[in-house]
């Protein structure tokens, strides 16, 4: 095995230069005094001690070289993930601004609540409405049924609007606004 050490670094495992050393200190331990003989063995134990140091920095080299690809990856990774980003962002943007402008369209009737078109529509619903103080609920004029104490004063919106819902006056305290959202959905009509 020792005459083809540096021919097979790339196929002999530590392990395999390892034994193959233990191999040759036992065999010189066990040899004649004979010197031809231990100069040839100790030759040999030098050449599998090189043979080792230099897979042992093959081994280091790969693995600062997987250690740098894993860096460069991870570069890469927070580049595309940053540019994704961008993206989604932009397009969130433009989604919200075409709604908008579809609500302001609605708002001042240009577009009626239902738009049908050849395979899609636009509709405009009302949002679930939601309550506006006009009284902060610290204030002594804030009904005490709608409102929670805590550390801190808290309107209990759900009462109010239950409360408005049952026909009760609650426009001192807070005006009930109902918004529009737009939904995109697939037309019902038949063809």
């Amino acid at each position: 095995m020792t005459t083809n050490i540096e021919q097979n670094i790339n196929y002999l495992t530590l392990q395999e230069l390892s034994l193959e050393a233990a191999k040759l200190w036992e065999h010189l331990e066990q040899v004649d005094s004979e010197e031809g003989n231990v100069e040839q063995i100790l030759q040999q134990l030098f050449e599998v001690q090189g043979v080792q140091e230099r897979k042992i920095d093959a081994i280091a080299y790969v693995a600062d070289q997987l250690k740098l690809d894993i860096e460069v990856w991870q570069r890469r990774l927070e580049a595309i993930t940053e540019l994704h980003t961008a993206v989604i962002n932009r397009k969130q943007k433009q989604l919200e601004s075409l709604k908008s402008y579809l609500l302001f369209l609605n708002k001042h009737r240009v577009l009626q609540d239902r738009n049908p078109g050849v395979d899609r529509e636009i509709a405009f619903q009302n949002n679930p409405p939601k309550v506006v103080l006009k009284v902060e609920p610290n204030n002594p004029e804030f009904p005490e049924e709608f409102r929670e104490v805590r550390v801190e004063y808290r309107p209990l919106t759900k009462q109010i609007l239950e409360a408005h819902k049952q026909g009760r006056d609650v426009s001192a305290i807070a005006d009930i606004e109902v918004g529009k959202h737009v939904r995109f959905k697939h037309s019902s009509r038949k063809k």
